[in-house]
C-alpha cells in the first residue's frame, strides 16, 4: 500500500518495491510472446485457411463452382477454406503424374518438389464472368503478340509460336494443337532462362458458360501433353455430380 509522508511543503509518495520488477517481468513476457508468435505462430492466411495445406482424408466434399456441382475427394484439394464445401468461386487441387495420384503423407516429398522434373500437376476449377474459348483467345489476344505468323514444329503434333520480346508474353512460347475432342488446345510454356530454372506449361478451357478448368505442369513433361490433358479432364469430369442444377449444366464449350 502506498504511503504519504508530509515533510515541510513536500508530499512524498512511497510505492511498493515490487512494482518495478513486476513491470519489467510483464514487458519481458509480452515481448517474448510477440517474438514466439511472429516466428512460430500461425499466419493470418493459415488461420483463415487461405494457405496451402494438404489433407490425407478421402471423403467427398460437395462443391458448386460456376454452374456445376462436384463431389471432390478431400485429398485432392489444396486449401482448407475451400473444404467447407458449398458454393465456391474457385477450387484448387493437385496430383502427381503419371496417374494423377492424390496427396498422402508418403508422397509429401514428391508434392514439395519444384524442380524442372517435378511430377506435380496443379489444376483448378474457377468461375469466370468473361468466358473466352480457345479460338477466340487465340484470335483476339495471342495472335497480336506473335513474333512470326508461321510456327515451328512442336512435340506430338503441336505448333510452336514465339512471342514478341517486348510484349507481355515475353519469355513464353505458345503451343497450339487439337485435343482428343478436336478442340483447339492452347498451351503457354515458360522458356528456361537465368531467372526461370523450372519452367511451367499451362492450359485453360471452358467446361460451361461460366466455368473454366486450368492446369499447369513442368515443361519437361510437354512431350506427354496429350496424355496429361486427357487424364486431367477425365478426372475432373469424374468429380462432376450427375444431379442437375436448374438445367444450367451444359456441354463442354471449348
Amino acid at each position: 500500500m502506498a504511503r504519504n509522508n508530509r515533510s515541510g511543503d513536500e508530499l512524498v509518495k512511497e510505492r511498493p518495491a515490487w512494482i518495478i520488477p513486476l513491470l519489467v517481468l510483464s514487458g519481458v513476457l509480452i515481448f517474448s510472446g510477440i517474438f514466439l508468435y511472429y516466428y512460430f505462430g500461425p499466419t493470418p492466411g493459415e488461420i483463415l485457411g487461405r494457405d496451402p495445406r494438404a489433407s490425407a482424408a478421402d471423403q467427398n466434399i460437395e462443391i458448386i463452382v460456376g454452374n456445376k456441382r462436384f463431389m471432390v475427394p478431400e485429398h485432392y484439394t489444396r486449401y482448407p477454406n475451400q473444404r467447407a464445401g458449398g458454393r465456391q468461386d474457385v477450387l484448387d487441387m493437385h496430383a502427381l503424374l503419371p496417374g494423377l495420384t492424390p496427396w498422402s503423407p508418403e508422397q509429401q516429398e514428391a508434392f514439395n518438389d519444384n524442380s524442372a522434373r517435378s511430377n506435380v500437376v496443379y489444376f483448378s476449377l474457377r468461375q469466370t464472368a468473361t468466358p473466352l474459348n480457345s479460338v477466340r483467345r487465340f484470335k483476339t489476344i495471342y495472335s497480336k503478340y506473335l513474333s512470326a505468323k508461321e510456327p515451328e514444329a512442336g512435340p506430338d503434333g503441336l505448333r510452336l509460336f514465339a512471342f514478341d520480346g517486348d510484349s507481355g508474353y515475353a519469355g513464353q512460347d505458345l503451343l497450339v494443337g487439337k485435343d482428343g475432342e478436336e478442340r483447339m488446345t492452347l498451351i503457354l510454356c515458360d522458356r528456361r532462362g537465368p531467372l526461370v530454372e523450372s519452367p511451367n506449361c499451362t492450359r485453360s478451357l471452358l467446361l460451361g458458360p461460366s466455368l473454366e478448368l486450368g492446369y499447369r505442369y513442368k515443361r519437361s513433361h510437354l512431350e506427354d501433353w496429350r496424355a496429361i490433358d486427357e487424364a486431367v479432364l477425365s478426372l475432373v469430369l469424374g468429380f462432376e455430380s450427375i444431379e442437375a442444377m436448374d438445367d444450367l449444366q451444359g456441354p463442354i464449350l471449348d
